[in-house]
């Protein structure tokens, strides 16, 4: 096979993988602390089990922006509701969501991981989506008149539109907000994925409950591998 169809089919793979590792951590039994093995065999898994959620949450997020911010953008009502909501959104830190959404899906899902493996995904989502919303809304406001009226020259429809104006013009703002996004998420992986509500503990495998375990216990080597591995990630 070329070189690009091995590529093409190495990622075609790991996304299988990693659709599979999460379905069965999300299937499991409810389990809200889990072992964690600081072994250097061990940090390529747990990183690959952050990835994954932390994708999984970019995609809800790229589709949340799509949405709300041409909303935002295109609606003079719309827009006096969106955009004071995110700004407070916003400004509350990802613990100030935590607690609530917590308790609230572990009790709807007393029997399995998904309400832990969901709270993570919607904490990384809060992280990321405010400021992707935001900038995509941006872009669209400041699109030039000439543009617009060429489009009602030439008949564009509202989704032609879109296809050939608007998501063009906003894509280089969108990828450069979804890189600094997508590496914010990876800040609040501890957060996410090792909390304590109170006298109860709740940890997930990925990286962040990888690197809460390791200042636990106090273990240099394994805290560099973290950091190496999330600098990687992030990047």
């Amino acid at each position: 096979f070329p070189s690009h169809d091995m590529l093409v089919l190495f990622l075609l793979a790991t996304a299988i993988y990693g659709v599979f590792s999460i379905a069965h951590e999300w299937r499991s039994e409810f389990h809200p602390i889990t072992e964690i093995d600081l072994s250097f065999s061990a940090l390529p898994y747990y990183a690959f089990l952050s990835a994954m959620r932390g994708l999984v949450a970019f995609s809800i997020s790229l589709g949340f922006t799509l949405i709300v911010g041409y909303m935002a953008a295109k609606s003079k009502t719309a827009e006096k509701i969106i955009i004071p909501l995110i700004d407070i959104l916003q400004s509350i830190p990802v613990l100030g969501f935590l607690p609530g959404l917590l308790l609230g899906l572990v009790a709807i899902f007393p029997e399995r991981n998904f309400g832990l493996e969901l709270a993570a995904i919607i904490m990384i989502f809060t992280g990321q989506v405010w400021n992707m919303t935001l900038g995509y809304y941006t872009s669209l406001k400041s699109i030039p008149g000439e543009f617009n009226e060429a489009s009602a020259v030439m008949g564009l429809n509202w989704k032609e539109r879109l296809l050939r104006v608007e998501l063009p013009y906003s894509a280089v703002n969108l990828a450069w907000n979804s890189l600094l996004s997508m590496a914010g998420g990876w800040f609040f992986l501890i957060t996410c994925e090792a909390f304590t509500l109170g006298e109860n503990q709740y940890r997930l495998p990925g990286i962040g409950a990888y690197m809460d375990v390791a200042i636990q216990q106090n273990d240099t080597a394994a805290i560099v591998l973290a950091l190496i591995a999330m600098t990687k990630k992030a990047h």
